[in-house]
């Protein structure tokens, strides 16, 4: 099966995963390919014929517009503007995201407004499916005039030029396209120009991050049906009826996950009666969860919706748009090379992202604390554990740490940079998105933010653990009248002897549960039981090293292996 770039048609950001991280086959139309070519003659003939200044056809770059530029020159303005704008820094992109810009810059080409012949995207394509993939330095755009010095790398790769990585070797970009049979491309007039305007770079790593958010949106919902019934919540708080009254679309949904996870549970029908639970109100954590990750639902919808627009879309300046007479020769300078569409459903992901991680990382803080994890113990230390034993064990303490510190980088790398302007270009650039970095950002905050809910998934199943081992679960239910009268009696009694003593007395009050009545939710213990089988995260019995096991789980939840298993009883649908 083959991904088909066809301007009479749209791709999804799974057709852009599909080839990005899996290396689907590529397939250029070839209806797109004629009307490529047409157009391309149509408005070389238009050019020559009217000696007319056209930007990007016949003029500089930049503020360089005002300066001519000759026939003869063409061909080394545009090899030039390619050679002088790859001026990337910083550590290479990963393969993945390279790709994805790879593929979205042959699709904007591809919509037949940039005047380039077929031959540009025909090479794209070809390059994907070689598995050849240009070295591109994450930083230096500024995400205006487009990605210019991440799609400059590229664009060098395709004139053989620079390097390349092929099956994890680094070799010359000539020596690549010779081996798989390409030519490298002779650029004509507008086709440089045409190779770095636009934000495909950014497109690339916001399509990519969108689709791995969704992922670990379904995984917090999982963690939160999980949590809840360990916890000892009620399910109530996500009630289709309850957040019918207030349905913002996102918690809507959220909340109808966490409410068919968490159905038919035995440890949440077991203190349903109030009697026996006595507990009021969840903290926030719980009791808003559905509030909370319905934000990033929607966050994350939102920015769905821009990122279709923006990879379907000719992103080129100028645009070629139709004459009069049909012909492709009314060239238009505009912005849509402009990365502010994306920039902003970025920081929407990234503000996804972040309060995610911040929710999770409060349900982990609550789960080490043994005033408020509902009898689970200090730091989850497992109870079969000896008194001499527990007093040289930390338990799983540390790796509240590790999800703070985490939590906390995440929160420094949301800076709202496409806030931040900084005019380039000799003021003409005056406004410029900064969108690149932030969506840099952004991709690499993903294995983190699947840290931080992995270490509350790890909490989880060591928590489900110990509920079992332990006979009872606590209870605020009221004390019988009479156990506290014989309280108040002792006390008088001891409190009168006049000696100096004086008297305090509590009672642990704990509710009984049997093997079956601590099970969770079927689609829970499936869950459970796959994680087991697995070998993700097994029960912490005594101190050991921990973080190959949080980074397996991480690993689990990143690839949407969570939600996998639990849509596999309980369908977790995006769209209502």
């Amino acid at each position: 099966m083959s991904v088909v770039i066809d301007h009479t048609k749209t791709l999804t950001l799974e057709d852009v995963a599909a080839v990005a991280e899996r290396g689907e086959h590529v397939e250029l139309a070839q209806h797109s390919a004629d009307m490529l070519d047409e157009r391309r003659r149509q408005v070389e003939e238009f050019v020559q014929s009217q000696d007319v200044p056209a930007y990007g056809f016949n003029r500089g770059f930049g503020h360089n517009v005002d300066q001519t530029v000759g026939r003869e020159g063409l061909k080394d303005l545009q090899r030039n503007l390619i050679l002088s704008h790859a001026v990337g820094q910083g550590g290479h992109a990963p393969d993945d995201v390279v790709r994805a810009a790879m593929l979205l810059r042959a699709v904007s080409l591809s919509q037949g407004h940039s005047g380039v012949r077929s031959v540009l995207p025909r090479t794209l394509v070809r390059m994907l499916n070689a598995g050849i993939v240009p070295l591109v330095p994450e930083l230096g755009s500024v995400g205006a005039s487009g990605d210019l010095a991440p799609l400059s790398h590229i664009a060098m790769a395709m004139i053989g030029e620079g390097e390349v990585r092929v099956a994890g070797e680094v070799i010359p970009a000539a020596e690549a396209l010779r081996d798989a049979g390409i030519e490298p491309v002779e650029l004509r007039m507008k086709e440089g120009l045409a190779l770095n305007n636009g934000v495909q770079f950014m497109a690339g790593l916001a399509a990519l991050a969108c689709l791995r958010l969704k992922d670990l949106l379904r995984a917090a919902a999982v963690n939160t049906a999980l949590t809840a019934q360990v916890m000892l919540a009620p399910d109530t708080y996500f009630r289709p009826d309850f957040h019918a009254v207030r349905p913002h679309q996102g918690a809507v949904r959220v909340a109808d996950w966490i409410w068919r996870l968490m159905q038919d549970s035995p440890i949440r029908n077991s203190h349903k009666d109030f009697k026996v639970d006595g507990q009021v109100q969840d903290p926030y954590n719980i009791r808003c969860a559905a509030q909370v990750l319905g934000s990033c639902h929607d966050l994350i919808s939102q920015a769905e919706s821009a990122l279709l627009v923006e990879i379907n879309s000719a992103t080129d300046n100028p645009i070629l748009l139709p004459d009069a007479d049909g012909l492709y020769t009314d060239i238009v300078s505009g912005g849509h090379f402009h990365g502010m569409p994306v920039a902003v459903q970025a920081y929407n992901l990234m503000q996804a992202l972040s309060i995610m991680t911040s929710l999770s990382h409060m349900r982990s803080v609550r789960f080490v604390d043994p005033a408020r994890n509902k009898g689970l113990g200090r730091d989850l230390k497992w109870p079969g554990l000896s008194g001499e034993e527990r007093a040289v064990s930390s338990g799983m303490m540390m790796l509240e740490y590790a999800s703070a510190s985490m939590t906390n980088n995440i929160w420094g790398k949301a800076a709202p940079s496409h806030l931040f302007n900084i005019s380039t270009n000799s003021g003409q650039e005056d406004h410029v998105s900064m969108g690149t970095t932030l969506a840099v950002r952004l991709y690499d905050c993903l294995p983190e933010a699947a840290s931080v809910l992995s270490i509350e998934l790890a909490y989880i199943l060591q928590a489900v653990a110990v509920r079992r081992r332990l006979d009872a679960i606590p209870t605020e239910a009221e004390l019988p009248e009479w156990v506290a009268k014989e309280l108040e009696g002792l006390k008088e009694k001891m409190n009168g002897t006049g000696r100096g003593v004086r008297f305090e007395a509590t009672v642990t009050r704990e509710y009984p549960l049997d093997h079956e009545e601590k099970k969770l939710s079927p689609v829970s213990e499936a869950i459970m039981q796959e994680i087991e089988q697995q070998e993700l995260f097994p029960t912490v019995t005594q101190d050991r090293y921990l973080a190959d096991d949080v980074r397996r789980l991480a690993e689990h939840l990143l690839s949407g292996a969570l939600a996998r298993t639990a849509e596999k009883t309980v369908q977790l649908d995006w769209d209502q």
